[in-house]
This record gives structure tokens, C-alpha cells and sequence, in this order.
């Protein structure tokens, strides 16, 4: 039985004579958008282990993260680029989801390795829906899930961000502070890093599988061989991202605070909540002593 029989698990009449163009096109904005970002960003957050193994970028001072986080909001489409991210994996995860809701899960049916596969791949793409989701809204709008799961965002231009008030930081406008927060935010619950461990698994599964399937979409893997070959390629993919999220995780998780600069620990003090403080940068680092200019406006 070949391996495209689990395409017949779906409806054909799905959308009708769209089907073939929507099948294409859910294909495609998963393959490069949002894939070439899951690569990028995952690539990126793996420069944290670097710190861990070498300690700071001797030519800038700066974390290699950091450098690279810098090097990201320099681009100057940037915008562009999130608002094209965005409409990709909306249009991406709503067509998935009616994809789901109107499949058969079919592996008790045909118990063999390409059902199975098939079924994780929409598992793993709720998993990492929801992922995706909780991940932006703690570190890019901050909200604060269940006391145990928030980051303060320290923006460019000398302001920290939290509860819509704009508060001066002086001289301490330019700390290189990606690094201690992204490690902040791992390190706050461990139950925050086995959400992100599962979590980014199932986008790293769910996007090197889906290659694969892609490929016999497009027509390109059209004969058991060339499905094998190219699955041993989508794998080797799949082993190397699972790996940089393994050095990004071992990274945050091996930060130490009390090893930041002056600068760092003065920001980090400030904008954390007290017990925080403590418990990362041990006793007596009270934020009344620390010499900072706040000039607070309203919402």
C-alpha cells in the first residue's frame, strides 16, 4: 500500500474545486514563512549556549545572542516580515485546523508508519499552535500566566515596557539585557521549560515531517525510493533544529546572574519584582538603593 493512501483519510470534496489550490498554498506557507523562521529563530536562540561555553563576545562585550538579536531589529523590513509571519501562520493554522475537524484519524484502520506519522502531524501542529501562541503573548506582550510565567520586555531606545507605562532608565538605556531575560523567563518555573521543550519539539516534528509530505503534494517524491531518500533528509533537518533548541534551552538554563555586569544587575533589579531579585541575585540588592531616573506617564 503506498504511502500516499493516507491522503484518502480526507474528504475530496472539501472546498470543492479550491481543494487543489488551498492544499498547495496551506503547503507552501508552512514550507517557507514559517518554516525559514522556525530555522532562523531557532538558530539564533542557539547562540545562548555560546555564552555558557565562552563568556561573552570579547570584541563587543555582549552575549553572541545579543549580537544577534541586534542584527534582527536592524533589519529594516522587519515589519514586513512580522506581518507577513503573522498572516502566514494565521491563514496556515485555520485551514489546519479544518483540515483536522473534518479528517478521519484513521490509524486503528491502517496500522502502518505513514498513518501514524500522519496523525502526530496534526497532534504535533495543535501542540505547536498553542506553543506559538503562549510564547508571543509572555515575551512579546507580556502577559503574566498564573504569577509563575511573565517577562518584563526591555525595549530599545533607554524604556522598559510593563503595564503601558514608559519609565526613563538614564545611562541604562542601551543594556544588553536579551540574554538575562530570555534566561529569566526559562528559568522562573519548570514547568516553563517543559512547555517550551515540548513545545517547540512539536514545531520542529510538525514542520520537518510536513517537508516531507510537501514534497508528495507537489509531486516531486513520487516513488517509494525518493519518499525514503527524501525522509532521511526531512530527519537529518529534524535531528539538527532539535538540536539547536537543545543548546538554546541548555544556554537560558545555564545563565548565571550574578555573573552580569553592573548595568545588567541594575536594570534586571529594577524591572523584576523583589523576590526575583533575591532569588537570582541573592540579598541586599534592593531596588530603593539603585541610583536610576524614573519619569513615569500615564496609560
Amino acid at each position: 500500500m503506498s504511502d500516499s493512501t493516507v491522503a484518502l483519510a480526507e474528504p475530496k470534496s472539501m472546498f470543492g474545486k479550491y481543494h487543489f489550490l488551498l492544499r498547495r498554498l496551506h503547503s507552501l506557507s508552512g514550507i517557507i514563512p514559517i518554516g525559514l523562521f522556525v530555522c532562523v529563530h531557532l538558530f539564533t536562540n542557539a547562540q545562548m549556549i555560546l555564552n555558557t561555553l565562552f563568556g561573552p563576545n570579547p570584541a563587543t562585550g555582549e552575549s553572541y545572542f545579543q549580537h544577534e538579536v541586534n542584527f534582527i531589529h536592524s533589519m529594516p523590513a522587519l515589519e514586513i516580515i512580522e506581518y507577513t509571519l503573522w498572516a502566514s501562520i494565521a491563514f496556515h493554522a485555520v485551514l489546519g485546523f479544518v483540515y483536522i475537524f473534518n479528517s478521519k484519524w484513521n490509524t486503528t484502520h491502517y496500522k502502518y508508519e505513514a498513518n501514524y506519522r500522519y496523525t502526530l502531524q496534526r497532534l504535533t501542529g495543535i501542540i505547536a499552535i498553542i506553543f506559538i501562541f503562549f510564547h508571543i503573548a509572555t515575551l512579546r506582550w507580556r502577559w503574566d500566566i498564573g504569577g509563575f510565567w511573565y517577562t518584563p520586555f526591555w525595549a530599545h531606545g533607554g524604556y522598559t515596557v510593563d503595564n503601558w507605562e514608559k519609565i526613563g532608565m538614564g545611562e541604562l538605556g542601551h543594556v544588553p539585557m536579551s540574554l538575562p531575560y530570555t534566561a529569566y523567563a526559562l528559568q522562573f518555573h519548570w514547568l516553563i521549560i517543559v512547555f517550551y521543550i515540548v513545545g517547540a519539539g512539536a514545531a520542529i516534528f510538525h514542520w520537518a515531517n510536513g517537508l516531507w509530505t510537501a514534497a508528495i503534494t507537489w509531486g516531486l517524491t513520487i516513488t517509494p525510493t525518493s519518499q525514503k531518500r527524501w525522509g532521511g533528509v526531512c530527519w537529518a533537518l529534524g535531528i539538527f533544529l532539535t538540536l539547536a533548541m537543545a543548546a538554546a534551552l541548555i544556554g537560558a538554563m545555564t545563565f548565571n546572574f550574578k555573573a552580569m555586569t553592573p548595568d545588567q544587575k541594575a536594570v534586571f533589579s529594577r524591572t523584576v519584582p523583589q523576590k526575583q531579585v533575591e532569588r537570582f541575585l541573592g540579598t541586599g540588592v534592593p531596588k530603593e538603593k539603585l541610583e536610576i531616573e524614573i519619569n513615569e506617564i500615564g496609560h
